[in-house]
């Protein structure tokens, strides 16, 4: 009987562990608050190297940016080339031309091509930089933005990633075990270094003398201590706003998680979300709108 009991117990823990994950990671909790005075609307998006680097008319990932509307274009996993047979960065700018102000963080610079986090946007940008952490294609940047009378921060995340292949999957598919091969080598691996990462961002979100938002891919789903780290003293824009939808922003394998975020500090109120179920990327684009 004790015994059944103990099994029992387990059962209900993991049924409420599955319901709490289902809310956090796809449903939002809360209604939007009254909105302020100013409004902003920045969007997120990991652009799988953009799109593959074809030119801009024939580039769905800018034929969306271009139609999104946001002020503010936080990009990730923007990779552009030298050679003029690909993608270019002077290609990209002048197809984003109607924003005139833009920050490029590039992990790779080369003779070859160029691949990083980049922000594009209508008002001013200050005071940019790259948050330091140890990775090898990674990374995490920052810059103020100057809007009228008022300045906050943006922080723009490309946290580690897990770097699983096909092969990966397949062991486990084979053997049916997690256990089997790399995989769970290269997730406990990753997830370390995301932890860490989150701590240095988290720092320096701390030490900023401006309100900050938090956005870009972590990587990680809503009940890991990246996002738990990240998040603390933070509004989440989708828990915010996106009462009972959905809130995946990748599909990987047919499984649907949410690992891109909008965060933003509490003189902010998020009185939008949405998820765009764009093609282009392996990631969807993720928009907020803000009034303060």
């Amino acid at each position: 009987m004790k015994r059944f009991l103990r099994i029992l117990f387990l059962l209900l823990c993991l049924a409420a562990a599955g319901i709490a994950l289902l809310f956090v990671s796809h449903k939002s909790l809360y209604r939007h608050a009254d909105a302020g005075a100013h409004s902003l609307k920045v969007l997120s998006y990991n652009t799988q190297r953009m799109g593959g680097f074809a030119k801009p008319e024939k580039n769905s990932v800018i034929g969306y940016l271009r139609s999104s509307d946001a002020d503010i274009l936080c990009l990730q996993e923007v990779e552009v080339y030298k050679s003029h047979k690909y993608l270019t960065f002077k290609e990209l700018r002048k197809a984003l031309k109607e924003y005139p102000y833009f920050f490029c963080d590039f992990k790779i610079d080369n003779k070859r091509r160029q691949y990083g986090n980049v922000v594009f946007s209508k008002y001013p940008l200050a005071n940019t930089g790259t948050v330091g952490f140890d990775s090898r294609g990674n990374m995490s940047s920052r810059c103020d933005v100057i809007l009228r009378s008022d300045t906050f921060r943006l922080f723009i995340n490309h946290l580690e990633s897990n770097r699983l292949e096909q092969n990966d999957i397949d062991s486990v598919i084979q053997t049916r075990s997690l256990s089997h091969g790399r995989l769970m080598d290269k997730l406990q691996s990753a997830g370390r270094l995301r932890r860490s990462q989150a701590r240095e961002v988290r720092r320096c979100v701390k030490s900023s003398p401006y309100p900050v938002i938090v956005l870009g891919d972590f990587n990680d789903i809503p009940l890991s201590a990246t996002y738990l780290t990240l998040r603390m003293g933070l509004k989440d824009c989708f828990l915010r706003t996106s009462n009972l939808r959905f809130g995946n922003t990748l599909v990987w394998h047919r499984f649907g998680m949410r690992i891109d975020y909008i965060l933003c500090s509490p003189s902010f109120v998020p009185v939008a979300f949405r998820t765009d179920r764009t093609s282009g990327s392996d990631h969807y684009p993720v928009v907020a709108t803000l009034t303060w």
